[in-house]
Order: structure tokens, then C-alpha cells, then sequence
């Protein structure tokens, strides 16, 4: 009889053993799960703040780029009409240190590049807008012809950005031939939002792209190209006879003398090409001297993440604002 007891508490210790184990077994389960989601937790909190704390840095940089811009605004109602490399707004900031990493950034004049919204047509233009149109057309097919880049894709981008799906140029494109695409889609049929939008035309590929992109924006109007910040590629494509050491002469000459009207421009390439070569008459609308739109690029490396933001900023007569943001590649 003592045997049996024995042997039945015997069986009932080993019962309690074994609940003891799965109870400490699920306890400790638990608390590895808690501990991973805490661990979880604490980083992407941390990823939060560091990637605030990153983007606040890029709206302090932009804070600082508009400050620059305001100051030349002003600068330029008291005596400078002008803008130009040698000035603050076009000095690069080096990289900064701040808590937790570094910021750098640059300020680029927009209207240094083709806009390529200046070939936006409306259905119903009249002859003198035509004209300006035809003017920024060349200029375009000039520019592509400087970089080895097929011609054609200028009368495509301006099929790609009229208001209609008439095929209106021999090289142009509309909605029927996009459609037949593996990948089909329609064109835009109105002003490009972003330069990337280049890709989608017809002709385009991404190594062509690639090339033409340091020289092409997208911008909300029809704008100038400033004489005093294109690059010299830009300065030869603006007339027919324009050769690249006389362009390369300008640039030259502007670092030191900033053109301060378009007829000094003109007046200089008059004096470097044969006279009766340069067309003043269809060089002039196509340049300014001064500059309204810019871009600003930010970069902030942090310990674990970066950013980068690309601000559009406007330069009117009274103030500079930002027009538009842009976290990572524009």
C-alpha cells in the first residue's frame, strides 16, 4: 500500500515538473517576443527621429538658400540688375557638420538650362506666339545637334506637350503611336511637371536622357535663358554660326564681367563672329541677364540614414518663394 502511494506521488511530482517547464518554456517564449518588439520598437523610433531631424536640417538649408536669393533681390534693386556665378547664391555650401552628421547643398539657376516648356503650343497661338515657338524649337534641335543627339526628338516633345493628338510634325508623336506600345500610354497634352517626364517621348532612352538632363528643365512658364550662368554648350547653341571657341571666349570673359544687358551680349558676339552672322533680332527673346527660378539641392547624412531634398524657388519682384519639394531623386 505504501508502494502505491509512493509510486502515484512519484507521478505526480513528475507531472508538476513538467507543467513547471512548459509554464517557465512559454514564459520565457514571451518575453523573448516582448523583448524583440521593444527592440523593434526603440529602432524605428530612432529611424523616426533621425529621419525628422534629417529633413528639418534640409528645410534649415533651404531656409539658407532663400536667405541668399532674398539678399541678391535686394541687391539687385539698389544696383545689380543681374545675376551671375561670382555671386553668393551660386557659391556651393560644403559639407557642415551638425549633431549627428553632416549637411551640404547647392543653389543652381534653372533658367541656365532649356526649359522645355517653352515648346508648349496652344491649338489656338497666334502668329507671334508661333513665331516664338518656331525660335525655341531651333534652339532645341541646335542644342541636341551640340550634344550628337538625334534632332527629331525636339518636334516629338513638342507633339508630346501640344494641346491635341494631331501629329503636327513629321518626327512627332501622338497618342496612337504610344498606344500601340508593349507598355501603352497616352501623352500629356500640357506642360511637363518634371524633366524626367523627357523619358516617355518618343526617341528617348535612358542613355540619351542621361546626356541631355544637366541641360533641360521643366519650369511653370516660358523663360530665358541667362547668358550669364548657361553653360557654354547652351551659349554656341543660341545661334546657327556660333562656334564652340567663341562660346567658350564668353564664358570665359563673364567671370570676370557679368554681362549686365543683352545687347552687351550681343554686341560681344557680334565682335567674335563676323557681324553680319549674328542675327540679333532672333537671339535676343531667346536670353536675359537675370534669372527668376532655381533649384536647391540638399543632401544631409546622418549616422544610419540620408536624405536629400530638391526645392524650387522663385525670385520675384518682392520676395523669394518655394514653389515645389522633392524628397529623393527629381
Amino acid at each position: 500500500m505504501l508502494e502505491k502511494r509512493a509510486n502515484c506521488f512519484d507521478r505526480e511530482r513528475g507531472v508538476a515538473l513538467i507543467t513547471a517547464i512548459i509554464v517557465v518554456s512559454m514564459a520565457s517564449i514571451a518575453a523573448v517576443a516582448m523583448t524583440h518588439d521593444l527592440q523593434l520598437s526603440i529602432r524605428r523610433t530612432g529611424n523616426i527621429i533621425t529621419a525628422d531631424q534629417g529633413y528639418l536640417y534640409t528645410l534649415g538649408s533651404e531656409a539658407w538658400s532663400r536667405g541668399m536669393l532674398i539678399r541678391d533681390l535686394n541687391d539687385s534693386k539698389k544696383k545689380n540688375r543681374y545675376d551671375s556665378l561670382d555671386e553668393d547664391w551660386a557659391q556651393e555650401l560644403p559639407a557642415t557638420p551638425v549633431e549627428g552628421g553632416q549637411v551640404q547643398a547647392i543653389t543652381t539657376d534653372l533658367q541656365a538650362r532649356f526649359n522645355l516648356n517653352n515648346l508648349y503650343l496652344e491649338a489656338k497661338a497666334d502668329e507671334q506666339a508661333k513665331l516664338k515657338f518656331n525660335a525655341q524649337l531651333a534652339l532645341f534641335q541646335r542644342l541636341l545637334a551640340r550634344l550628337e543627339l538625334p534632332e527629331s526628338i525636339a518636334q516629338a516633345t513638342a507633339d508630346w506637350l501640344d494641346d491635341d493628338i494631331n501629329v503636327l510634325y513629321p518626327d512627332g508623336a501622338e497618342d496612337l503611336e504610344y498606344l500601340n506600345l508593349e507598355l501603352p500610354y497616352r501623352t500629356a497634352n500640357g506642360l511637363m511637371a518634371t524633366p524626367t517626364e523627357l523619358r516617355l517621348v518618343k526617341g528617348v532612352d535612358k542613355k540619351i536622357y542621361e546626356k541631355l538632363s544637366p541641360y533641360i528643365t521643366t519650369l511653370p512658364e516660358r523663360t530665358t535663358i541667362n547668358v550669364n550662368t548657361a553653360d557654354k554648350l547652351l551659349i554656341q547653341a543660341l545661334s546657327d554660326t556660333s562656334d564652340e571657341a567663341s562660346a567658350e571666349q564668353l564664358v570665359n570673359e563673364r567671370e570676370e564681367n557679368p554681362f549686365k544687358e543683352t545687347n552687351s551680349f550681343i554686341n560681344r558676339l557680334k565682335a567674335l563672329l563676323d557681324e553680319n552672322k549674328v542675327k540679333s533680332d532672333q537671339i535676343t527673346p531667346l536670353i536675359s541677364v537675370d534669372s527668376h527660378y532655381y533649384q536647391m539641392e540638399t543632401v544631409v547624412q546622418m549616422e544610419s540614414s540620408s536624405q536629400r531634398l530638391v526645392s524650387l524657388l522663385y525670385k520675384g519682384e518682392k520676395d523669394v518663394v518655394v514653389i515645389s519639394r522633392t524628397l529623393g531623386v527629381y
